[in-house]
C-alpha cells in the first residue's frame, strides 16, 4: 500500500471522528439550521497553515492560495509555523516520521486571541487562549492490514463572548480514536473497524471576565461519547456493497449553580444526566452499468433510546426549605403540558437513491433523491433551564422569569427531509488544480442545487401557546414545523497560464416556515466571493500575490421579531457589505516561507448575519462587528 496515501487517508478520517461508517442515507449529513458548539478541533492536517478562529468573521480564507503550502503540507521530520494576525498570535510545531511499515505525526499549536477594533474604530472585547496537542501513529504490517491510533487534546481558556451573558472560562476536550483495516485498500473485500472516545468538559460563568451586577451564575457541562462501528465492503461483478453496523453511547450532564461568597448552590440541570444509546444498520448497494453510468441505493435504520436519569431529582433550596428548584420533569410539564417519565425511544428510516453520470474523467453529474430522518440533538430535546420554583407545601410551580427559559422538548418528532439534489463538476483536460494546469489554460466549474421539503423540522421558537406549548411566557422552546429549504451554490476556477488564475464562489439559501408562514432564522444571505492570484519563480524559489473580494447581500428575509418568532436575527447584521483582503507568500527552496497580508483593507464596518455559535446564544444581547483592517504575517519552516 502507498504509505503517503495511507497518511492522507488517516488525516482525512481524523476530521470525521464521530462519523458512522456508511455512505448514502447518512442522517449525520443533516444539521440543525442553527448549530452551537465549541470551536472545531485543529487537526494535524490543517495546523500548519491555520488562521486563528473568530466566530464573528466568516470570510473563508482556507482556499487562499499560498506557495508556502508546499512547506506546510510536506512530509518532513520537523515543521514550524509562527505568526501574528492583528493582536492575535498563532504558533504550531509538527514532527513527522515514517518507515517501511509505520508512520507517526505529532503536533502542538497555541493561539492567543485578543480584542480588536472594528471598522468604526470601536474596541471589541473578545479573545481566548488555546493550546492543542495531537498525535497519530500508524502501523501497516502488510498491504492487507493497517492500524491507526489518533489522540487529540484541545484546551480553550477565557473565551470571551461579547454577544452573550456568559463566557466559557474553560473548555477541554480529549479525543481518542482507533482504526483497523483488514483487506485491500481498494475496498474490493475489506473489513474496517473504528472505535472512539470523546470527553468534553466546559465551565462557563457570568462574572470572571466581566462586570456583573446581577447574581453570579456558573454552568458546568460534561459530555462523554463512545462510538464503535464495523463496515464491510465487497465487490460482486459490477456491484459494490457496503454494509455497516454502529453503536454510540452519548452521556451529557449540565449543572447550573448560584455562586455566593459562602457557598455554591445547585439550582438547575441544563441537562439532567442524559444517556442516549444509538444503534444503526445501514447498507449501500451500487451498480456500475459501465464507465459512464452508476446507480446507488442506501438505506439506514436507527434506533435511538434516551434516558434522563435526573428527571425528577429534588433540588433543595437551602435559603428556603419550603421552596425547591424545579427539576427537568417539572420544567417540561410547565412548558409542554405533559409529565415526561424520563425515557423516550425513537426509530428512523432513511433512504437515498443516487445516479452518477461520468461521461469522462473530467466530468461528473449526479442526481440524488433522498428521504433522511434526523433525531433532535441534546439542546433541542433535553435542555431544561428555567427560573421556576416549586412550593413544596402546596405543590405549586412559580415561574419567576418566563422569558429567560430555554427548554427543549423530549418528545419532538424526528425531522423528515425529502430532497432532490443535482450536482455538477466538470473541468477541461488541462486543469489539474487551482494555479496548476498541465499545459495551457485550465478551467473548472461546478455546483449544487438542493430543494428540500421538510416535515417536522425542529426549530427554536418563543412560547406563545402554540399547538403543543402550554405557556405564553415568551421563553425559548423547541417545536416541529413543516418547512421548505432551497440551497444553490456554484464555483468556477480559471487558470489563464502558469502565473495567473481567478476564481468565483456563490451561494444562496432560502428557508420558509410553512406552518407559520414566516421566514426561517439564520438563513445565509446571497454571497459572492471572487479571487485573483499570481505566482512566479525567482532564483531562490517562488512567490505569490492575491486579492479577494467578498460581497454579502442584504438579508430581507429573517426571524427578526420576538413577538412572532424566535427573534434571533438582527436588522443591524442584515445589511449588505463588501470586504476585501490582499495577501502574498514567499517560498525559499521549499524549506522557508513567509505569508503576509491585510484583511479588510478598506477598514469596512460590518457584522455577519449568521451570529456567533460557540455558545448557545439563542438570544444574543448585542451585535458584534467583524474586525476592521488587520495586518498579519507568519513564518513557515520545514527541516
Amino acid at each position: 500500500m502507498n504509505l503517503k496515501l495511507s497518511i492522507c487517508t488517516l488525516l482525512s478520517s481524523f476530521i470525521t471522528i464521530t462519523t458512522f461508517a456508511q455512505e448514502l442515507a447518512n442522517p449525520d449529513t443533516i444539521e440543525p439550521i442553527k448549530f452551537f458548539s465549541p470551536p472545531k478541533p485543529i487537526t494535524p492536517n490543517i495546523a500548519l497553515g491555520y488562521f486563528p478562529e473568530n466566530q464573528f468573521d466568516r470570510t473563508d480564507r482556507r482556499d487562499y492560495y499560498f506557495v508556502t503550502e508546499n512547506i506546510d503540507k510536506a512530509f518532513r521530520p520537523l515543521k514550524i509555523n509562527s505568526g501574528f494576525y492583528g493582536k492575535n498570535f498563532y504558533n504550531a510545531i509538527s514532527a513527522q516520521a515514517r518507515g517501511a511499515n509505520f508512520y507517526g505525526i505529532a503536533n502542538l499549536n497555541h493561539t492567543k486571541a485578543n480584542g480588536y477594533k472594528d471598522g468604526a474604530g470601536h474596541d471589541v472585547d473578545w479573545g481566548y487562549k488555546r493550546f492543542n496537542q495531537s498525535v497519530i501513529l500508524g502501523f501497516v504490517p502488510s498491504e492487507y492490514q493497517e492500524y491507526k491510533l489518533t489522540y487529540l487534546h484541545d484546551n480553550i481558556d477565557d473565551d470571551k463572548q461579547p454577544e452573550f451573558a456568559m463566557d466559557p472560562i474553560k473548555t477541554e476536550r480529549h479525543i481518542a480514536k482507533l482504526n483497523a483495516r483488514w483487506g485491500k485498500a481498494d475496498l474490493s473485500n475489506t473489513l474496517q473497524a473504528e472505535t472512539s472516545f470523546i470527553k468534553m468538559q466546559r465551565h462557563a460563568d457570568n462574572y470572571t471576565l466581566r462586570e456583573n451586577h446581577a447574581q453570579n451564575i456558573y454552568l458546568d457541562l460534561e459530555r462523554k461519547m463512545f462510538n464503535f462501528s464495523l463496515k464491510h465492503d465487497y465487490d460482486i461483478g459490477q456491484f459494490h456493497n457496503t454494509a455497516a453496523i454502529s453503536y454510540q453511547h452519548d452521556y451529557f450532564n449540565g449543572e447550573r449553580y448560584l455562586h455566593t461568597p459562602r457557598r455554591d448552590i445547585l439550582n438547575g440541570y441544563r441537562f439532567g444526566d442524559v444517556h442516549i444509546n444509538r444503534y444503526r444498520l445501514s447498507n449501500t448497494l451500487s451498480y456500475r452499468f459501465n464507465e459512464q453510468h452508476k446507480l446507488g441505493l442506501g438505506l439506514t435504520y436507527e434506533f435511538n433510546e434516551a434516558e434522563v436519569r435526573k428527571n425528577t431529582t429534588r433540588l433543595a433550596n437551602p435559603m428556603n426549605p419550603r421552596l425547591a428548584f424545579a427539576n427537568p420533569q417539572q420544567i417540561w410539564q410547565a412548558h409542554y403540558g405533559y409529565a415526561f417519565d424520563g425515557k423516550v425511544r425513537q426509530e428512523t428510516f432513511s433512504g437515498e437513491l443516487q445516479y452518477d453520470y461520468t461521461p469522462s474523467e473530467y466530468q461528473k453529474y449526479s442526481l440524488t433523491l433522498a428521504h433522511i430522518e434526523r433525531v433532535g440533538n441534546h439542546l433541542e430535546r433535553f435542555n431544561s433551564i428555567a427560573a421556576i420554583i416549586h412550593n413544596t407545601i402546596n405543590g405549586q410551580l412559580m415561574n419567576q422569569r418566563p422569558v429567560a427559559a430555554i427548554v427543549g422538548n423530549p418528545l419532538l418528532k424526528p425531522e423528515q427531509h425529502n430532497f432532490i439534489k443535482l450536482s455538477i463538476d466538470t473541468k477541461n483536460d488541462a486543469y489539474n488544480d487551482y494555479m496548476n494546469s498541465l499545459t495551457g489554460q485550465g478551467w473548472h466549474i461546478g455546483g449544487d442545487l438542493i430543494f428540500d421539503k421538510v416535515k417536522d423540522l425542529i426549530i427554536f421558537d418563543r412560547a406563545r401557546n402554540q399547538r403543543g406549548v402550554s405557556t405564553q411566557g415568551g421563553g425559548i422552546i423547541t417545536r416541529n414545523v413543516d418547512a421548505r429549504l432551497f440551497t444553490a451554490q456554484a464555483y468556477a476556477h480559471y487558470n489563464f497560464n502558469a502565473h495567473w488564475a481567478a476564481g468565483l464562489k456563490a451561494r444562496y439559501n432560502y428557508g420558509q416556515n410553512e406552518t407559520d408562514g414566516r421566514a426561517l432564522y439564520q438563513m445565509r444571505p446571497f454571497e459572492l466571493m471572487a479571487q485573483a492570484d499570481y505566482k512566479d519563480y525567482f532564483s531562490l524559489g517562488s512567490y505569490n500575490v492575491g486579492i479577494t473580494a467578498r460581497y454579502v447581500a442584504k438579508q430581507h428575509r429573517g426571524d427578526f421579531d420576538k413577538t412572532k418568532g424566535l427573534g434571533i436575527d438582527n436588522h443591524e447584521a442584515a445589511k449588505s457589505f463588501v470586504v476585501a483582503d490582499i495577501y502574498a507568500g514567499i517560498n525559499i527552496h521549499d524549506k522557508y516561507g513567509v505569508r503576509l497580508g491585510i484583511n479588510n483593507i478598506f477598514d469596512k464596518r460590518y457584522a455577519e448575519f449568521i451570529s456567533g455559535d460557540h455558545v448557545v446564544a439563542l438570544s444574543p444581547t448585542a451585535v458584534v462587528n467583524a474586525p476592521g483592517r488587520t495586518y498579519w504575517l507568519s513564518l513557515h519552516a520545514a527541516f
